[in-house]
């Protein structure tokens, strides 16, 4: 299954709130719109666009 790691992911949201922080110092906001951008970057060479 795909999603098998999000309860990983879920409980490190849980363990962030829990402490009053606003992104985890695991996964840094910063880093994850890197990875977007990248994403988006690859989409667009490969032709491949969302609606909206």
């Amino acid at each position: 299954m795909a999603h098998n790691a999000l309860h990983f992911e879920a409980a490190e949201v849980a363990r962030c709130i829990a402490a009053g922080r606003l992104e985890s110092p695991i996964r840094p906001l910063d880093d994850s719109v890197v990875t977007l951008r990248t994403m988006d970057e690859i989409r667009r060479l490969c032709g491949i666009a969302f609606p909206g």
